[in-house]
């Protein structure tokens, strides 16, 4: 009977709360844009992917991030595009046009992000509340003289988390494909393996890139090995693994 009296409120709950409803999914092509001092304008196809028109407002941001890899976004007028609110049916594509009109970069690459966002808008009528899409889409403008300069700047286990520094010395970006950590035992034995995505690490900035290891995997390890793999290059680290590296954090 219990049951059944959770059954009627369900169906009341869902009769009487608005519908929860997927917006529409679009995607944009490139997804990067490179300016230089040859290149300053470039097109994005938007396509509408899902089942009922789309609209697609934009903007642009100015990019940077803080010593410890954080984004960190500005108002800029350096970035334009044209429309900057875009219809799109279904199945159909649109074509907005991007420039830059900022200062030409000289020493370091300069970097900004195009937003998109679907606006969600719904039936007269009906109510509903839509889960709006937002992409967002890099924009880096080319430095006279690319130097592509990176380091693992350290690796620190603790709390059961272990974590990878990349330190960008360069004036251009890097992109982490993939950080790749492997626990050997005293044998020489694979205790664990384990992958974790990276991410852009900006001119000047230092990203951690994080993933956990279990009490047992870390007590029964001797050491870590690590590979950082961006698209040019991949570069090695070890850790040597001692037992208070696997304590639990203090609440």
């Amino acid at each position: 009977m219990k049951w059944i009296r959770t059954g009627w409120l369900l169906a009341a709950f869902i009769l009487l709360a608005p519908a929860f409803v997927w917006a529409g999914s679009f995607k944009a092509v490139p997804i990067k844009l490179y300016f230089d001092a040859r290149v300053k304008s470039a097109v994005l196809k938007i396509t509408n992917e899902g089942d009922e028109k789309v609209t697609v407002q934009l903007d642009a941001m100015q990019w940077g991030q803080n010593e410890k890899g954080k984004d960190l976004f500005e108002e800029t007028g350096d970035i334009v595009f044209f429309p900057t609110i875009v219809d799109i049916e279904k199945g159909e594509e649109r074509i907005v046009r991007v420039g830059f009109q900022g200062q030409r970069a000289l020493g370091e690459e300069r970097t900004y992000r195009l937003f998109l966002e679907e606006l969600p808008v719904t039936k007269p009528g009906v109510m509903a509340l839509k889960f709006a899409l937002r992409i967002s889409i890099p924009i880096f403008i080319r430095p006279q003289k690319e130097a592509v300069e990176w380091a693992i700047d350290g690796v620190d286990l603790a709390g059961q988390r272990l974590a990878v520094r990349v330190r960008n010395s360069g004036n251009s970006h890097i992109f982490i494909n993939k950080i790749r950590a492997t626990g050997i035992d005293a044998s020489g034995k694979e205790v664990f393996s384990r992958d974790v995505t990276g991410w852009y690490t900006l001119p000047g900035a230092s990203k951690a890139f994080a993933m956990g290891v279990t009490p047992e995997e870390c007590l029964n390890t001797g050491t870590i090995k690590l590979i950082v793999e961006t698209g040019a290059a991949a570069k090695e680290a070890t850790l040597e693994v001692d037992r208070a590296m696997c304590s639990p954090k203090p609440e």
